[in-house]
C-alpha cells in the first residue's frame, strides 16, 4: 500500500486531550485553521499529510513545549480550514505557510512535516532560505516520480484509490471503476482530492538548494502494510511479493537522492515502522532523534 492510500485507512483518534487553542487566521486570501500548543522559545511548525488536520500531532507536539513554540497548521482544502476550488499545486501551498508566518509575525522557523508536506518543506526551504532554520521530514522526503504508474500495479490498492489515481492522470479508464455512491465523498471533496493528487505527482524535489540542517526519517517495513486481518496466505503472499519488488526500492531510491542532494542533510531509516512513525513503537524514537536534531 502507497503512502496515500495508508493515511487515509489510518483509524479515527480518541478525542483530542492536549493543552492548545484553536484559531482561523485569513492569509493568503483564504482562512487557514491552527492549533497553538504554546510553548517558549523559537517557532516549530508542524504540517500534517495527505487528509489529516494538525490534531493528527496532538500526543506528537506537547513533547516539544518545554524548548519551542509549537503550532500546527491544516492546509487548505482540509478540517476547518477553507476549501476553494483551486490553488492545490505545491507553490501556492508554499505561500499559504509564507503568509500564515506573516500573519503571526514570525521570522524564522523550523519545520516539521509528515507525508505529502515534505513537498512543501522542501519548496518552502528551497524559496524562503532565510526564513528556515531546520527541517525534519516524518517519512516525507520522497521523489515520486513514476509512483502513480507504480500504484496502479499494487494488487492490495481499493478501487476508490485506483479510480483516484486514474482521475489524477486524466486516464478514461477512471470512469470504468464503478465506486459505491456510501464511499465516494461529496463531488467538491472528490475534486479536491483529486487536484492533490495531480499536484503530489508533478512535484519534483531537489534537495541541492535546501541550504538548512534538514533530517529525514523514513519508514521501510519488510512487509506489505496495514494488510486486513482477514486476508489469505496467498494473498499475503503476493502483496508481500509486490511490496519488496517496487516500495523498497521506491524508498531505497528516494533516501539516496536526499543523502546526495541534500548538503546537510541526515537519512534515519526504521525497518519496524508504520508511515505514522511519529506515533506507536516508534514513537519514543522518533521524538528523541528529533529532539536532539533540533536542540544542536
Amino acid at each position: 500500500m502507497l503512502l496515500l492510500q495508508e493515511a487515509e485507512s489510518r483509524p479515527a483518534r480518541p478525542a483530542d486531550k492536549s493543552p492548545h487553542t484553536s484559531g482561523l487566521i485569513r492569509a493568503n486570501g483564504i482562512r487557514q485553521h491552527y492549533l497553538d500548543w504554546g510553548g517558549k522559545g523559537e517557532a516549530l511548525l508542524l504540517l500534517a499529510g495527505f487528509g489529516n488536520n494538525a490534531h493528527v500531532f496532538d500526543e506528537f507536539a506537547p513533547k516539544f513545549t518545554d524548548r519551542f513554540h509549537v503550532l500546527g497548521l491544516t492546509r487548505r482544502g482540509f478540517g476547518k480550514s477553507d476549501k476553494p476550488e483551486a490553488g492545490y499545486d505545491t507553490t501556492i501551498r508554499v505561500e499559504d505557510i509564507r503568509r500564515f508566518l506573516d500573519a503571526l509575525k514570525i521570522k524564522r522557523v523550523s519545520l516539521i512535516g509528515h507525508s505529502m508536506a515534505g513537498d512543501e518543506l522542501t519548496l518552502f526551504a528551497t524559496r524562503y532560505p532565510q526564513r528556515v532554520r531546520k527541517l525534519v521530514y516524518l517519512d516525507a522526503a520522497y521523489n515520486r516520480t513514476g509512483v502513480g504508474q507504480m500504484a496502479l500495479t499494487d494488487p492490495g490498492i481499493p478501487p476508490i484509490w485506483k479510480r483516484l489515481e486514474l482521475e489524477a492522470q486524466d486516464s478514461p479508464e477512471a470512469a470504468k471503476i464503478v465506486i459505491d455512491k456510501k464511499e465516494m465523498p461529496p463531488p467538491d471533496v472528490w475534486a479536491i482530492r483529486v487536484a492533490y493528487v495531480k499536484a503530489m505527482n508533478r512535484y519534483r524535489p531537489d534537495y541541492t538548494k535546501v541550504k538548512a540542517p534538514a533530517l529525514a526519517f523514513y519508514a521501510m517495513p519488510e512487509h506489505y502494510p496495514e494488510v486486513p486481518p482477514e486476508t489469505d496466505a496467498a494473498t499475503r503472499r503476493q502483496w508481500d511479493e509486490w511490496h519488496v519488488k517496487n516500495i523498497i526500492p521506491y524508498t531505497r531510491r528516494s533516501i539516496e537522492q536526499f543523502q546526495r542532494e541534500a548538503s546537510h542533510g541526515k537519512a534515519i531509516l526504521l525497518k519496524n515502522a508504520t508511515h505514522y512513525l511519529f506515533e506507536g513503537k516508534t514513537a519514543t524514537q522518533v521524538i528523541r532523534q528529533t529532539r536532539e536534531f533540533l536542540l544542536k
